[in-house]
Parts: structure tokens; sequence; C-alpha cells
């Protein structure tokens, strides 16, 4: 039925059978996972990070913590305190498996890529693992420079990143990229130092760092540090609007991760111009099937769009995307105050609830309902036209329109306002 929908996408000169692939994780890091998830509809699988130093792999137990205890916000969007350590397999060991690997991986035509890190200021190790996992058979290389001990480094000196790069480049013939921290900043002079040293693509994001802290009991929850945050759903906006501001600043491919849990989540990367999506922590609150799930979501939705291939949507949101100055300068009503502001809200009496969350949250009050009698006032003098009833309501019973022109509306809580198109 799907035949005539071409899913696979190029990515530095590699076919991918599919847009989406698993991130790294532990998924990516024993056989017989990486033997279930080959089966499935994923384009590649990238490794659980590899490091050579004793000390980056210690791994204290317990070290996963879902963080659905502390309300539903954190267990629907899937949020995790982790202090998943790099792997903690010797070097060997790790070079046989990763062989091992690659070979089950040819099997079903999915791309192995290989995570690894080592001291930032021990240039030549970088190399001699690249060498290693090239011959082995990765088919790609993503140099973790997101990871805690190397953004310390990475941060004071980018040249470093850029060094790095350039020597493995002189030594491999395969496709090296760099996953980068959600924090690493200015970002795009570290992005530049990276396109400069010859990168073929970006992973972006890692986890951030953070800590939560057990009220009832007083104490840090799971264990005394801070580990790796990761905000599941929550993650997406913030990952994607560092994605966008990769792409305003060089054409380096990127694989999109943060925050991936369905359908729509992976398709906001595609439609921002990354050709491949990265699932991570949704495989640990979702199970494998998620993959399956939101491969089989995008081939209906493009089904539905009437798209035979990814590159003929790929971007098209990106388009549409400026910085804040520009958005700035051509508003219409720049500096205007109530009661002259141009929109205002209107209520669909026949979808109202009078639940009153309009009137409860908008902090004019613009809004007030008296549940008794049936009755919602509105005082457009006071209104600013800020829009934020319009999304707060949850029966959708409210809309912005034209303070002259009841009729216009300007926003209904779906795709773009229309001052902004």
């Amino acid at each position: 039925m799907n035949n005539d929908i071409d899913v696979s996408v190029q990515l530095a000169g590699l076919k991918f059978k599919s847009p989406v692939i698993v991130s790294s994780s532990e998924c990516g890091s024993d056989l017989s996972q990486v033997k279930i998830l080959t089966k499935m509809n994923v384009g590649g699988i990238v490794t659980k990070t590899f490091t050579t130093p004793g000390e980056f792999r210690i791994r204290v137990r317990p070290y996963q913590f879902p963080l659905n205890k502390f309300g539903r916000g954190f267990k629907e969007g899937g949020s995790l305190y982790s202090l998943a350590a790099p792997h903690v397999e010797e070097r060997d060991q790790i070079l046989d498996k990763v062989s091992m690997m690659a070979g089950i991986c040819r099997k079903y035509s999915v791309v192995l890529i290989v995570s690894f890190f080592e001291d930032p200021t021990n240039i030549s190790n970088w190399v001699k693992q690249a060498k290693a996992f090239e011959k082995a058979g990765a088919d790609m290389i993503e140099l973790n420079f997101s990871s805690p001990s190397a953004v310390t480094v990475f941060s004071k000196s980018f040249r470093q990143a850029g060094a790095i790069i350039s020597e493995i480049k002189k030594y491999t013939s395969f496709p090296i990229g760099m996953k980068i921290s959600p924090t690493i900043e200015p970002l795009e002079s570290f992005v530049s130092i990276g396109k400069n040293a010859g990168l073929d693509f970006i992973t972006a994001h890692n986890a951030p760092g953070g800590i939560i802290i057990d009220v009832e009991n007083e104490v840090p929850f799971g264990a005394p540090t801070i580990g790796g945050y990761v905000m599941g759903r929550t993650f997406l906006p913030y990952s994607l609007g560092r994605i966008v501001r990769i792409r305003k600043s060089s054409d380096i491919p990127i694989i999109g991760v943060g925050g991936i849990y369905r359908t729509d989540d992976a398709l906001q990367y595609l439609l921002c111009g990354c050709p491949l999506v990265g699932i991570g922590s949704a495989l640990y609150f979702r199970g494998f099937k998620v993959v399956d799930k939101i491969h089989s979501g995008i081939t209906r939705w493009m089904r539905n769009k009437g798209y035979k291939n990814i590159d003929e949507f790929k971007g098209k949101a990106y388009n549409f995307i400026k910085d804040g100055i520009s958005l700035k300068s051509e508003e219409k009503y720049p500096h205007v105050v109530p009661p002259d502001c141009p929109y205002v809200p209107v209520i669909k009496s026949e979808k109202c609830n009078l639940c009153g969350r309009c009137a409860e949250t908008c902090i004019y009050k613009v809004i007030t309902v008296d549940k008794e009698k049936s009755l919602i006032n509105i005082d457009d003098n006071k209104c600013w036209s800020c829009g934020f009833c319009v999304g707060i309501c949850p029966s959708s019973a409210i809309t912005l329109v034209e303070r002259a022109n009841r009729g216009k509306i300007i926003w209904n809580n779906e795709g773009l306002a229309e001052t902004f198109k």
C-alpha cells in the first residue's frame, strides 16, 4: 500500500531507508537489542557512547530515575533523571561488539553510527579510536562533544573541537559528525568551527544537566548529584529552536534529537529541514514499538498530504521562520496600548462550557464569567491582543478577531496567526 511513498533519505553520501533512527543510548549497546531494532523500520542506529578512560566509564547503581512521581507533566512528558555513563566495557570488547553490530546492521540495510569521546586534549587518541571503529565496520561516527567532561574543555576552546575533527578527517574516509550540548554558546561560532574542519553532520542535541529534590523526604531524588535531565517532549521546542539557529548559520545537515514521542514530533524536525530524527527516551517510556509507530505515522501523513518523498516537504516550515528583529520591524501596531489594541477575543457560546479558565488566567481581567446567570462579559478596552485566552480555552470556544471587523479571524490556535502570514 505504501510502495509509492519513498521515505528514504540521504545523509553524507549514505542512504537511510527511514528518516527515523535510534539515537545514542543503552538501546544501541546490547546485541540482543540491536537485533530487535534492525528488524524494525529504522534507518540507522547510534551506539551508546564509548570511551577509553576508566574514570569516565564508572557507572553508579541505580542510575535511571523516571520522574513520574513528581506529577502529570513529568509523567506524560517522559522525563528522566539519569546517571548513565558511557559504556563500561573495555576497548577490545567494544570493538568486537561494534564489529558484530555492523554485521547485523548490514544484513538489514541499517546504518551503524558509532558514538564516542576521548580526552579532549589527546587528539591522537581520538584519531586512534576513529580508525579502529572504521575498521570494525562502522558506517559513520558521532563525536560526542556534549559529554560533561568534553563540554567543559570545548566551551573554553572551540578550536580544540575543530582540531579533533580535522585530524580524524585526515586518517579516515567515513562521514564524521558531532553531537552538541544544548548549552554550548555562542552556538553559531561552535558550528562554524566544525564546518571549517570538514564536519559532515551535526546531532542536536544531547540532554542538559539537572537535579530534582524529593520534598517529602527533604533529599535529592535518586542520587545526590547533577545528572542528565531528559526532559522528554518538553525539550522539543528548545532543541528545535537551536536547530533553526544552526540552519541560519550553516548548511551542515542536522540529525534532530529531543522530545520525539509521536509522529508530529518527528515531522516538526523534518519540516525544519532535518533529514533524520533520533528517537531516545521514548524507547524507554513507550517501548521499541514507538519506532514503527512514528515511521508508519510519517508514511500516512505523507500519503494524506500527497507527498511522494521526504524532499518534497523537508524544510518547508523552516522557510517561514524569521528572526525576531525582522518580525518586529513588520509589526503594524508596535506601540499601541488599550483601549486601542487592534484585536479582541470573541467567544462562541455554543462551544463555551462556562468553565472560567479564560477569566481565571487573563492577567488583564478582560473576561468575566457569571456561572449562575450563564453570562460572559468581555471588556475590549482592557485587551492587549495577546491571544493567551485562545490557547487556554479547553473547548476551543475563543478566537481573536479584528476589533474593527469582527468577522476577520486573526488567531484560532492553528497554524500561523493571520498577522504573520
